[in-house]
C-alpha cells in the first residue's frame, strides 16, 4: 500500500469512528427523556431552596444524562415533592423558572429544621 493510499485509509476509518461515536451518543441522550414525578421512590412533601455555591442545574430526569432545562440560582425557593435516588423533584417557586417542573441532585437542596 503506497503512502497516499494509507493516508486516505486512515482518514476515512478515524471519520467513521467519530461518526459512530456521535451517533452513538446522540442516541443516548435522545433516550433520556423527560421523566415525572411518577419516576419518584419517595415523598418528601416539603418546601426547600437551592443551597449551592452556584448555579443548580434543573433536569428533565433523576440523574446527569438527563438534559438540563435551566440553571436555578442559590436561595431559589422550590417545592420539593419526592425523590428517586439522589434526585428530587422539585416545582421552581420563583425566578425565570416560576411554575417548572424538574429534577436536581437532593445534595443541594437545604432541609428547613422543623421547630414545636
Amino acid at each position: 500500500m503506497n503512502t497516499l493510499t494509507r493516508r486516505v485509509a486512515t482518514v476515512a476509518s478515524t471519520g467513521a469512528l467519530l461518526v459512530g461515536g456521535a451517533i452513538a451518543t446522540a442516541s443516548t441522550a435522545s433516550a433520556a427523556g423527560t421523566v415525572g414525578g411518577s419516576a419518584c421512590t419517595s415523598k418528601a412533601q416539603i418546601h426547600s431552596w437551592v443551597e449551592t455555591a452556584s448555579a443548580l442545574k434543573i433536569r428533565t430526569g433523576p440523574g446527569a444524562g438527563y438534559s438540563a432545562t435551566g440553571q436555578l440560582p442559590k436561595m431559589t425557593g422550590v417545592w420539593w415533592s419526592c425523590n428517586k435516588g439522589s434526585w428530587a423533584y422539585v416545582k421552581v417557586e420563583r425566578g425565570a423558572h416560576k411554575g417548572e417542573w424538574g429534577w436536581v441532585a437532593n445534595q443541594y437542596l437545604a432541609v428547613p429544621m422543623q421547630t414545636d
